[in-house]
């Protein structure tokens, strides 16, 4: 799935900047934004985003300078708790953000050095490879589950995804690409495919070939990367199986 964020600000140009700046972050959606900490919770409780950008002086009943304390009202519906970042002009609330953990601390006005930082860090200590990947070619943006991939084929400088009910999108990048940005289930077994391992249904070693659920297709693997095979046999076989001789 996309990571989703939410902003509570009520500096509208800020609001807009940051807008633009996730441009360039497609897999991020943006749930919401709340001009003031009165109506934060709310809007978070109903979103529960992955990610809360925060101003800290935007006005509430809390009062301006203590905006932190929606973390702790929070902590009385939810045990799971969003990823703040704060978004500020100044950082004289730096130290009151290192005592509430926050994942961030970003000076307005934002640039996208900083946001590109704070992504990083955020998939690095939280995040997980997203189960949604997009594919983008000359403003053109097209969003693939994941689950419903069932192997890729190289074609020359182009990638083919073979997808369940027979659907196949091309990519205008190399597998070799892909090879380094897929969840870990991706596995390639030949220098031409690269297989989702929960499809796998069968492992032939003597053809040398692995046969993919819902479409029977048997994909072949090459001797270089038979240690890849063995290692999708072993995982299998020690899922919930037992062996019938």
């Amino acid at each position: 799935m996309k990571y989703s964020y939410v902003i509570i600000d009520n500096d509208t140009k800020s609001i807009e900047r940051l807008h633009e700046l996730f441009g360039k972050f497609p897999e991020f959606l943006c749930k919401g934004t709340a001009g003031n900490v009165d109506s934060a919770v709310d809007l978070i409780l109903d979103k529960m985003p992955h990610l809360v950008f925060i101003d800290v002086e935007v006005p509430g009943q809390y009062c301006a300078i203590s905006s932190f304390a929606v973390l702790h009202e929070l902590k009385k519906y939810t045990d799971t708790l969003p990823n703040f970042v704060v978004v500020t002009k100044t950082d004289r609330y730096a130290i009151e953000a290192i005592k509430n953990d926050v994942l961030d601390y970003m000076l307005k006005p934002i640039n996208l050095a900083d946001l590109r930082k704070t992504v990083f860090r955020f998939e690095k200590k939280f995040g997980t490879k997203s189960e949604t990947l997009c594919l983008r070619s000359y403003g053109d943006y097209r969003f693939i589950d994941m689950e419903d991939v069932l192997y890729l084929k190289a074609d020359n400088n182009t990638t083919d995804f073979y997808m369940r009910k027979g659907k196949k999108v091309s990519a205008y990048k190399t597998l070799k690409h892909f090879a380094k940005t897929l969840p870990d289930h991706f596995v390639r077994i030949h220098n031409s495919y690269i297989i989702n391992t929960k499809y796998v249904s069968r492992i032939h070693f003597g053809k040398a070939v692995c046969t993919v659920k819902d479409s029977n297709e048997m994909i072949p693997f090459s001797k270089s990367y038979k240690t890849n095979v063995e290692v999708i046999k072993n995982t299998l076989f020690g899922a919930n199986t037992f062996q019938i001789r």
